[in-house]
């Protein structure tokens, strides 16, 4: 036999182990379609807040008089009367949740290390910079945040953590705080979404970096694993995508994030009612409300 012919033989095999390849991801792929409940859009029904109403959380609770994702930030929140509050999650050394945004420590901590690789006892030995000098606010942990603030924000969680097993240690605390319809945990990572709403369904969920170029992603999943709301840039919320949104009675469950003086009111035209923003207070005034719930005595006694 020729070398030619060999070639063909061989190629004519591979083109048809390709092709029993594909359809076999394809089977698995419709039998998880099937299972999930198939295509359709998914619709929140376990948060705490009227859908038409505006529900804006605080970027990191409102830094300026204080560190951001610091308990002083979240009391001038709680003081201004936002109903929630985004805060950033990230695990210690030592596997402790704690509010911390970066993934070094030297921006806010002046430590030339990751913060992953400190220990919670490490952390608290410093106080959080605010203009490169250091205050007397600790990096908080989840947990403690959830004691003092759990009734009185709803919470946008913004887990930087994306193993299966941080996702199981994040809602065992949510759900030991009763906090499942106060709380949304976002990620950038489909397949973190996916676990949460697969073994907990009870929890709100968030895929963040959501615009129009995703469409065909929320498309793909299976309802059953489908999330909850659908995060994105503020720059990134064209009238199309939000036509989109329209259609398929999605828009409710729209947050947008990178909001500030500048684009609020654009952002608010076009239909979004819920949002993370930078405070500004001849912006935000007229959406704030008073707080869900009156602060516990140790956050009142905090505030100015």
């Amino acid at each position: 036999m020729s070398s030619s012919s060999r070639q063909r033989i061989f190629g004519r095999k591979a083109r048809i182990s390709l092709l029993g390849f594909g359809a076999a991801v394809l089977a698995v792929y419709l039998a998880l379609v099937w299972a999930g409940g198939g295509w359709s859009p998914r619709h929140d029904k376990g948060f705490a807040w009227e859908s038409g109403s505006v529900l804006l959380f605080a970027h990191r609770g409102v830094p300026g008089r204080a560190p951001e994702n610091s308990e002083a930030a979240f009391d001038d929140a709680c003081r201004l009367g936002f109903p929630g509050i985004e805060l950033d999650i990230r695990k210690t050394k030592d596997h402790q949740l704690a509010l911390f945004h970066d993934r070094t420590a030297r921006t806010m901590l002046g430590l030339n290390t990751n913060f992953s690789d400190l220990s919670l006892a490490e952390i608290k030995e410093h106080g959080l910079l605010l203009g490169g000098k250091e205050t007397t606010n600790r990096v908080p942990t989840l947990r403690e945040v959830f004691a003092k603030y759990g009734h009185t924000f709803l919470f946008y969680l913004d887990m930087k953590e994306k193993g299966f097993r941080d996702a199981d240690q994040l809602v065992r605390l949510i759900q030991e705080y009763g906090l499942e319809e106060r709380t949304v945990v976002a990620s950038v990572d489909p397949l973190f979404m996916a676990y949460v709403e697969h073994y907990y369904p009870r929890i709100n969920t968030v895929l963040e970096r959501f615009d129009a170029a995703q469409v065909w992603l929320y498309r793909l999943f299976p309802r059953r694993w489908k999330p909850d709301f659908l995060a994105g840039l503020a720059r990134k919320t064209s009238p199309g995508h939000v036509e989109w949104l329209k259609n398929n009675q999605l828009l409710s469950q729209r947050i947008v994030y990178d909001v500030t003086k500048a684009n609020y009111q654009e952002v608010r035209q076009l239909g979004i009612t819920k949002a993370v923003v930078d405070y500004a207070p001849d912006v935000y005034g007229a959406a704030l409300s008073p707080p869900v719930s009156q602060p516990t005595p140790e956050a009142a006694r905090a505030l100015p």
